[in-house]
């Protein structure tokens, strides 16, 4: 399966929504890298800027903007996966997040008095 179009062709017709849901996974794994790399390169950079008020090393630089780069990374990766994911069973029609909003609940018999 390293072919992406063999796969969508080979999903297309069961899963109408796969190819949207395909790019935008894509889209959020590559959004995820870039805030890495700019997050790491832009905390990194303004610690060098104020190196003398900071108590650590520049190893403690690289690992401090290490850190918050990764966590940045993961905040925007997951939620973005999380809206693919949402938007792609709403297409296939078995899940929504908007679910209970359109469908409101219906009181069981035993609640009526």
């Amino acid at each position: 399966m390293n072919d992406i179009r063999q796969l969508k062709d080979q999903q297309r017709d069961k899963h109408p929504g796969f190819d949207s849901y395909i790019e935008c996974m894509s889209r959020s794994l590559f959004t995820g890298l870039a805030t890495f790399s700019l997050g790491f390169a832009g905390i990194y950079f303004l610690q060098q800027i104020g190196q003398r008020y900071l108590p650590y090393t520049k190893k403690g630089n690289i690992l401090v903007a290490t850190l918050v780069a990764t966590g940045a990374a993961y905040k925007v990766t997951s939620d973005r996966t999380r809206a693919c994911q949402a938007r792609w069973m709403a297409v296939e029609e078995k899940y929504s997040v908007l679910q209970d909003a359109i469908e409101p609940a219906v009181p069981s018999k035993e609640t009526i008095v």
